[in-house]
């Protein structure tokens, strides 16, 4: 009867183990679902931002419009990597733990045929007990149930042995993969993150560097009132009124700012297909040519910089 309540308490320990990590893991696969679906969801988010970037963009002057169309070039390639975020944390991390599902079924199965054996082991040994209290001279069926109850000893005895090696191997590969998928976790993160801080430090050193006062002179020149108009106004006082320039003969044509046309933007795609253009070469400016205002901004986004890098590495 010590062999029964050992391998009882057995049964306990393990089904307890198996119920606990179904629990335990059910939730923490449910939790980072919704993690990974957030981040999914985040990354739509962020090519919502892209769009409206571009948008703005196309309003604004040459100076402004590039930064702005630059910064939404690296938030799309840092969209890019969310979106392989997002994979491999359904790849390496939820679908694991979602595997899990099916591994305790299998051990909740085979935990109940080590029940029904340990079951069987405790019927022979009851039904021999009776038969040695109500015949103890029937030497004939006291033999044939020992032999029976032996033999489910037997039969318990191996189930238990196979029982333990199983859930041993159990607790082993939990381990293991608990290990394996929250490492995984972790580098998942950290190749985002590294990548995304990389291209952000790039995005702000391009924004840092617009020239506001170009774009804002290019404005200026569009909304002041020309020099023509106040030479022709006469005071109030003398009596004299506004004359209209086209009473008073041929006069020279204003002259507006130079402003170079706005670039069209180009997708990442031919960006990357585009890496082999030639450096901008800096020259020293000679007097009488074109002022800083007339200057086109020659800064670019990360993605063929990155492009550019990938192409020497390989």
């Amino acid at each position: 009867m010590t062999g029964l309540f050992s391998r009882d308490v057995q049964v306990r320990s393990m089904e307890q183990s198996v119920s606990q990590t179904e629990k335990l893991l059910g939730q923490l696969c449910l939790v980072l679902a919704a993690y990974t679906r957030k981040t999914a969801g985040l990354r739509d988010k962020g090519d919502q931002l892209v769009g409206q970037l571009l948008d703005l963009s196309r309003s604004e002057d040459p100076e402004l419009q590039l930064g702005l169309k630059n910064l939404a070039d690296d938030l799309a390639m840092v969209q890019d990597y969310r979106q392989a975020q997002v994979e491999r944390m359904e790849s390496r991390v939820v679908a694991p733990l979602k595997a899990y599902g099916d591994i305790v079924k299998s051990k909740r199965t085979e935990l109940k045929k080590f029940n029904a054996d340990r079951t069987r082991e405790l019927k022979e040994i009851q039904k021999l007990e009776k038969i040695r209290l109500k015949n103890p001279v029937d030497r004939q069926s006291i033999s044939q149930a020992e032999v029976s109850a032996q033999k489910a000893s037997h039969n318990a005895q191996r189930s238990t042995r196979l029982m333990e090696e199983a859930i041993l191997d159990f607790q082993k590969n939990k381990l293991e993969d608990i290990k394996t998928i929250f490492t995984d976790f972790v580098t998942v993160e950290m190749l985002f993150h590294a990548k995304a801080l990389e291209i952000y430090t790039h995005a702000f050193h391009n924004l840092e560097a617009m020239d506001l006062h170009r774009d804002l002179e290019l404005f200026g020149g569009r909304v002041r009132a020309p020099d023509f108009l106040s030479s022709h106004v006469d005071s109030p006082v003398s009596g004299r009124s506004l004359q209209s320039p086209n009473t008073r003969g041929p006069f020279r044509e204003h002259q507006w700012p130079h402003t170079n046309p706005i670039p069209r933007p180009r997708s990442t795609l031919r960006k990357q297909r585009n890496m082999e253009e030639e450096p901008h070469n800096e020259e020293e400016e000679e007097e009488g040519q074109e002022s800083d205002t007339d200057a086109t901004p020659t800064r670019r986004s990360y993605t063929p910089q990155y492009a550019q890098v990938r192409r020497w590495n390989n």
